[in-house]
């Protein structure tokens, strides 16, 4: 079925009537490939023959184009003319000249005579020039012969008469004739093409497929039946067009038509699909060296025939197939000229840049500049893959090896966004050519700010002493620091660089202590990692939040807004850092970069653990994992892990722990800051596990390493805590309280609520009885402040430990009753069933403990009792632990005896003894860690 061509068949048939009634008549129809040209002369045709016209189908042939008369012998073998007509014609076309057209023409005037005759030459652009003036010799000498020469042609083809390969006389004979008439077959209106849906679904449409398929196919009708097969092939598209697909059946479609247009429209094709929207008429001819009519011929045809709209192509998948006739090396130099010519026009860019990309590995000399200039542009798109791109090409193509070394800072900050892995292993590559070159300000600026937001501050020192050393472009040897590094260099906001402020470490850390090393301003990567600006935590808090109000997220100050953040965190603003932490998330994720993202999750899980909201916590920790592709290979895994391993250690899920820490981590990760968060979860997980040997080992190791850095301060890292706590369970209490002296000197100086609430804590494990209920009482409320339910609830369980042991066992229970329903809240399961055995599991299944065969019978709360019983522990003792009254002790005891047919505590099944139950004290010391 024909769409919008009833009017064409109309003036087609019209023209056939007035041949028939003695005037002999030229006809043809014109229309870009695929339009229908060829089904609309089969149409007509068919119509003829049922009128009793005489048809010669004669189609133009590509590969005929260049045999001169090739047509006409065609023509002159036809079966409708007689035997004896073919004969005498065959030694007249042998000799060619007029002879040949006048025998041509006597013959077809003769067969016309009786009825009216119909020569039918499909592709008409395809056809030998010789044939074709033959013919229009026929038309101009036998007018009155009842003739009808019906061509099709696609306008602008390379051999047809407005073609530029052939001859352009042909097109004013054609005018010149009488009876020439022109018919244009137009690509089909929306209209048409939803009608045309539904003839081939078999099922009316509405109007809105049609449309769309318009806007892909401009209503080409071989490019709609195409796009529809998968729409009627696919039952579940919902009513729309489906997306066409390269090598689907759309593809193929076009590259049918592009075939059916010559070679200059083939290359007008593949330079528009390279130039892509940069295209204009001026810069193809440029570009292929072509005049501009012979552009503007093209860039009609391709517009006839659906595939453009304008100087656009109407989907990605004309483009491909347009480039598909182009080979390899072609398309490189059609990339690498483009590139010069947008660059010699002043375009974007990320335009220059694609072009150069496309054409590897062909780079020019100056191509490097504008692949940093794309990269920035990138960049500010928030489209880091590309500006990666951009500048890897850069860095292959630099020759100079301070340009490579810049370029490659800059390419380290770009992938940092998306992959820090891969950036740490760029920086790494740039720290090796460091010294053979000096680098701008701004250049060397942005390596110490990534090196310090990987947390590798020792390189930062010392890139920045070399840096110093070679001296700079702008500012010559030995820079000011703060000239250089205006946004990194600040006063350290703690007393470290000078010995007589810094507290004396005891003995046992300073014989383990490395020395220093010539890293210079131990204050200037501390400063930047931890809290930017002196004086006490509320001014370093309140200078934080001045910084993330004014402070852009950028590749360079990443560092600073993070650390930022943790400064609100560690001077005690949890909400604060929270509310900064989920806007900065907010953003980055917006910005499609999954390592910023990374970043401000690691710290929305420090800010969980923190809350003691392990869930929280964990959750926060696997997000950020999962944002770092390779993780295993960067120094950022270190944060999350730790947080993961502190979580999975107060929940009591000792398993789990061990899987984290079985994760592989980079060698890389003891080099940097992320390394010391990992080695004090590691050693708190040993402490849990009754390792203490080992904690002590990571958390002195943490610390001479904190120490090496500059970054030796208790918000930081409070490893004398830890180590104090290790101490403490190996029982070495002076040692203890050595370490615990020396983290409270800090407190003046900088007012931490947790570190402090954990240290007055831990101090009250080494003071006299009478005095721990007062330091304990301090610690709760130093820790309420900053809102550590987890530290609180350690808290509360020891100052009713400290009331038992003063006797006011009422106080005493109470606040162990509040302990364990906060560590509850918390999900803190190894310090609630520490707090009050098994408290948890009144309405559950009865659990798996020591002596279960030899407690068959016995209740819950019977078995429980037997337990501490068989454990060492009085009457009294248990009555504390369990809250109940020693009473009710001595009956579950009696009923414990008769059923297990017993008379005495002794006899008691040794089996009761296990973990579980050893003795109280300890059980609440192990607690606290």
């Amino acid at each position: 079925m024909l769409i919008d061509r009833s009017a064409h068949l109309e003036l087609a048939e019209a023209t056939l009537h007035e041949c028939a009634a003695g005037d002999f008549r030229l006809l043809v129809a014109e229309g870009g490939p695929g339009c229908g040209k060829s089904e609309f002369l089969k149409r007509f045709l068919g119509i003829a023959a049922e009128s009793g016209a005489v048809v010669f189908d004669a189609p133009g042939l590509p590969g005929e184009s260049g045999t001169p008369l090739g047509l006409v012998r065609r023509l002159a073998e036809h079966p409708a003319l007689p035997d004896r007509t073919r004969e005498r014609l065959r030694p007249a076309l042998a000799q060619g000249g007029p002879r040949a057209a006048e025998r041509l023409g006597g013959a077809l005037c003769a067969l016309s005579a009786s009825a009216p005759l119909v020569i039918a030459v499909d592709d008409l652009h395809h056809a030998d020039q010789v044939s074709v003036r033959q013919l229009l010799h026929v038309a101009h000498h036998a007018r009155s012969a009842r003739i009808l020469l019906i061509g099709t042609e696609s306008p602008y083809g390379p051999q047809g008469p407005y073609g530029r390969g052939g001859d352009p006389l042909l097109g004013a004979e054609l005018l010149r004739h009488p009876g020439f008439r022109r018919i244009t077959l137009d690509p089909l209106s929306p209209e048409g093409v939803a009608k045309l849906a539904g003839t081939l679904g078999n099922q009316p449409v509405d109007g809105r497929l049609g449309s769309e398929c318009y806007v892909l196919t401009g209503g080409n009708p071989l490019l709609s039946r195409a796009l529809l097969q998968d729409r009627w092939a696919v039952p579940d598209t919902g009513g729309r067009v489906p997306r066409p697909t390269v090598g689907g059946p759309f593809h193929q479609a076009v590259t049918a038509c592009l075939a059916r247009t010559g070679t200059p429209t083939r290359d007008v094709a593949g330079a528009l699909a390279v130039l892509g929207s940069s295209a204009t008429p001026s810069l193809l001819s440029r570009l292929l060296g072509l005049d501009t009519a012979a552009v503007d011929r093209a860039l009609q045809v391709l517009e006839l025939s659906g595939l453009t709209d304008g100087h656009r192509y109407r989907h990605p998948v004309v483009a491909a197939a347009a480039l598909d006739h182009l080979d390899t090396a072609d398309r490189r130099q059609l990339h690498e000229r483009s590139a010069l010519l947008l660059h010699d026009q002043g375009a974007r860019a990320t335009e220059v840049g694609e072009h150069l990309l496309a054409a590897q590995p062909t780079v020019p000399s100056w191509a490097v500049a504008v692949l940093r200039d794309a990269a920035t542009q990138a960049l500010v798109d928030d489209d880091a893959p590309a500006a990666i791109r951009y500048l890897d090409l850069a860095c292959r193509a630099c020759q100079e090896p301070p340009q490579r070394a810049a370029t490659r800072i800059a390419l380290a900050a770009a992938t940092w966004r998306v992959n820090p892995s891969a950036a740490e292993h760029h920086l790494g590559e740039t720290l090796a050519d460091l010294p053979t070159g000096a680098l701008a300000d701004g250049d060397a600026a942005l390596l110490v700010r990534l090196l310090i937001g990987c947390g590798r501050l020792e390189e930062a020192g010392r890139a920045r002493a070399r840096l110093q050393a070679v001296g700079h472009p702008r500012n010559g040897p030995g820079p000011d620091p703060g000239a250089v590094w205006p946004s990194v260099v600040h006063p350290c906001p703690w007393p470290i660089a000078s010995e007589e402020n810094r507290p004396q470490p005891s003995p046992d850390t300073a014989a383990a202590r490395e020395p220093w090393d010539e890293t210079p301003g131990p204050g200037t990567a501390a400063a930047v990692w931890g809290i930017p600006g002196p004086g006490t935590s509320e001014a370093a808090a309140d200078e934080a939040e001045r910084r993330l109000r004014a402070c852009p997220l950028l590749d360079g100050t990443l560092a600073v807004v993070a650390n930022a953040v943790r400064t609100l965190l560690r001077a005690g603003r949890t909400a604060d850092a929270e509310e900064w932490c989920h806007r900065l998330l907010k953003e980055a994720t917006a910005r499609r970069s999954p390592g910023w993202r990374a970043e401000f999750l690691a710290i929305l899980a420090e800010i969980a653990l923190r809350k003691g909201v392990l869930a929280d916590a964990e959750e926060r920790a696997r997000q950020a994992l999962a944002c770092l592709p390779g993780r295993g290979g960067s120094v950022l895994v270190g944060g999350p892990l730790a947080c993961q391993v502190h979580a999975y250690t107060a929940m009591g899920r000792y398993d789990d722990a061990t899987r984290v820490l079985h994760h592989p981590v980079p060698g890389a990760l003891f080099q940097s800051a992320y390394g010391l968060a990992y080695l004090r979860a590691r050693g708190h997980y040993h402490l849990a596990t009754d390792h203490c040997r080992a904690a002590l080992g990571d958390f002195l190791a943490a610390g001479r390493m904190a120490q090496r850095w500059g970054f030796d301060h208790p918000a930081l890292l409070p490893w004398r805590t830890d180590a104090a706590q290790a101490f403490l369970r190996l029982g070495e209490r002076a040692k203890a309280a050595r370490m615990i002296t020396e983290q409270l000197s800090w407190t003046p100086l900088w007012s931490d609520p947790h570190t402090r609430g954990v240290s007055l804590r831990l101090r009250a494990r080494v003071a006299a009885a009478p005095e721990r209920p007062h330091l304990l009482t301090q610690a709760v409320e130093v820790l309420q402040q900053c809102g550590d339910r987890l530290e609180l609830a350690r808290a509360l369980a020891d100052l009713g430990d400290a009331y038992r042991r003063v006797g006011e066992s009422v106080r005493a229970n109470n606040m162990r009753r509040r302990a364990w329903r906060m560590a509850e809240e918390c999900g803190a399961k190894a310090l609630c069933d520490t707090i009050l055995p098994w408290q948890s599991m009144g309405g559950g299944d009865r659990p798996d403990l020591p002596g279960r065969d030899q407690g068959a019978g016995l209740s819950e709360s019977e078995l429980r009792v037997a337990i501490l019983a068989a454990n060492g522990n009085s009457n009294r003792e248990i009555a504390l632990q369990l809250c109940v009254t020693m009473s009710t002790v001595e009956q579950h005891l009696t009923r414990v005896y008769r059923k297990l047919r017993i008379s005495r505590r002794q006899q008691l099944p040794k089996s009761l003894i296990g973990p579980v139950g050893t003795p109280a004290t300890d059980r609440r010391e192990l607690s606290s860690f």
